[in-house]
């Protein structure tokens, strides 16, 4: 363990966090290695002496075979708490901000945020008035959630009594949730040693890291796919009862992703032709997608339509071709030892859980080469639930390699691969700042809390941030993304004979778009200072409409900013 510690703090530079006003930190790598050191040089001089090496090796194999499913416990609870140090609580970006306001919006009872100021600029354009993460609703006004209800769902009782910070901790919860089911699957179908480097192997990956400290529905989903495989793969007589625990982790999985509900028929392969279990299954089920079905049909307007849009717009073969070359070399840049992974399907292929998990992991990757083509890594993030159940065969195949293993390797083999994988994966996230990211995120909620000391009617034009800045701030927003200068031009004329002040919110990188949009329109054309600003790497620059006629008169505009 000491050596875990020791290897991870080297790669990942160190760790410092506050969680629950408790502030965290551990730099250098060098007292947990001496003391690694040390301790196993004291075994081997004792055992040395007693003639003991061996069979305290023997000892040591047998008690991970048999008790490892407390060592995936221990990752589990590691990968919990990595999560909570390095989590962003944050609402920045159309998805956090999707769902945490939808999670509000639960917590308070409502099925559609109604904007007031529809009444005003609504008639131009009713997306101008709907911010990302958001839609126009059935009426004039009403705005319906884009995201589907699962994990907001989940999200609305913390948010209730704890705010953002509650709410994104399903995120934290759901992180050790995943971990758990992966090693224990694991550990059930191949024992301890397969179970430990399954968990590792997941917990460490880049995509599970970067996924785990934001407010997102990629880890929830998986750790609820994983939870229904866990409780299917009980040894025994499997009870009734396990079998609706099942039913109702797979209803869960199917709300938070509804594009996966198909898979919803691979688990009953797996529990075979016994009709009590299959009934006790499928009911919580059948609830969970009649009840989607209603939701889209009131949210949307059809039952069998998302708020992304309907099937045929967002799944095409075209895709194929694109994402296959994306999501392989992601995989190999990221995670290169889950393409071991088919070894152990090979050496379990007689199994009909086997046959299922794998078919389910098969049927996710088909899932996501036909969907929308994206450019950034970490859109692997689609294949979490099939990288968890790679993770799972992953560690049936090297712990199968390990047994061939003479007797007295098999203890330092583990801990190598445990210790190699676990590097390789926090450098690659560390590399693509995932114990940043709260950091980079922290220019919103500074913006947010600076918009706060505006008057309550001031209107916030913005884009990437438009559904963050509402959600902070209550504020209502103009999309200046999603209008036409003549409707932008028309509701800031509204506005203005309305008494409604207006500021101007862009992220750095949307000050171009924008003044190639909009640059020939004198009010918004950005030539005057911001009134504020706030980031590091990422920041947000805020502009007051009203100080663009002070600095034509050459007086001063001067600019607060927050680091």
């Amino acid at each position: 363990m000491l050596a875990a510690v020791a290897v991870l703090l080297a790669v990942s530079g160190g760790v410092r966090a506050t969680v629950g006003g408790l502030r965290i930190s551990a730099r250098s790598p060098l007292p947990a290695a001496v003391i690694a050191v040390a301790a196993a040089s004291a075994w081997w001089l004792l055992a040395r002496r007693a003639k003991s090496i061996t069979r305290d090796l023997d000892e040591a194999w047998a008690a991970i075979e048999q008790r490892g499913v407390w060592l995936v416990v221990a990752v589990a609870i590691a990968s919990g708490a990595v999560s909570a140090m390095f989590a962003t609580n944050s609402a920045a970006g159309a998805d956090a901000s999707g769902y945490l306001s939808e999670a509000a919006q639960w917590a308070a009872g409502r099925l559609y945020y109604q904007e007031p100021l529809a009444g005003i600029v609504g008639a131009f354009d009713a997306w101008l008035t709907t911010p990302l993460g958001w839609r126009p609703g059935p009426f004039p006004g009403w705005q319906s959630p884009t995201y589907p209800p699962g994990l907001p769902l989940l999200m609305a009782l913390p948010y209730a009594f704890g705010g953002t910070a509650a709410a994104a901790f399903v995120v934290t919860l759901a992180s050790a949730l995943a971990v758990w089911a992966t090693g224990t699957i694991a550990t059930r179908l191949a024992g301890g040693a397969a179970g430990i480097i399954a968990a590792v192997a997941i917990a460490t990956s880049p995509i599970f890291l970067y996924q785990s400290v934001q407010p997102m529905s990629d880890v929830p989903v998986s750790a609820a796919w994983m939870l229904m495989w866990v409780l299917l793969v009980q040894r025994g007589d499997k009870p009734l009862g396990l079998s609706f625990i099942a039913g109702i982790a797979c209803a869960i999985a199917v709300l938070i992703r509804p594009n996966l509900a198909p898979l919803a028929a691979v688990p009953l392969f797996a529990i075979g032709w016994n009709r009590r279990r299959l009934i006790g299954f499928s009911i919580p089920v059948a609830l969970a997608g009649a009840g989607l079905m209603w939701l889209q049909w009131q949210w949307y307007g059809s039952p069998l339509r998302s708020g992304y849009g309907a099937a045929d717009e967002l799944f095409t073969l075209a895709n194929t071709a694109g994402n296959a070359g994306r999501y392989f070399s992601w995989l190999v840049a990221t995670s290169p030892l889950l393409l071991v992974a088919p070894i152990g399907v090979v050496m379990l292929r007689r199994e009909r859980f086997t046959q299922a998990l794998a078919t389910f992991a098969g049927l996710v990757v088909v899932a996501y080469l036909v969907y929308a083509v994206f450019d950034v890594w970490s859109y692997l993030r689609f294949l979490l639930p099939m990288m968890t159940v790679a993770a799972v065969f992953t560690g049936v195949a090297f712990a199968a390699a390990l047994r061939r293993a003479p007797a007295w390797s098999r203890v330092a083999a583990v801990l190598i691969v445990v210790l190699g994988l676990a590097a390789f994966g926090v450098s690659q996230a560390r590399a693509r700042e995932t114990f940043r990211l709260a950091d980079r995120q922290r220019h919103v909620s500074q913006t947010a809390e600076f918009l706060a000391t505006l008057p309550t009617h001031t209107v916030v034009v913005a884009g990437e941030q438009s559904g963050s800045l509402r959600y902070y701030t209550g504020l209502s927003v103009l999309r200046w993304d999603a209008a036409t200068v003549e409707s932008l031009v028309s509701a800031l004329v509204a506005l203005g004979a309305a008494g409604k002040p207006v500021v101007i919110a862009l992220d750095a990188w949307e000050q171009a778009p924008f003044r190639a949009k909009l640059g020939a329109v004198p009010s918004v054309s950005l030539e005057w200072p911001p009134a504020f600003e706030a980031g590091t790497s990422h920041r947000t620059r805020v502009w007051r409409l009203g100080d663009r006629d002070t600095f034509l008169r050459g007086e001063r505009v001067a600019t607060e900013r927050v680091p």
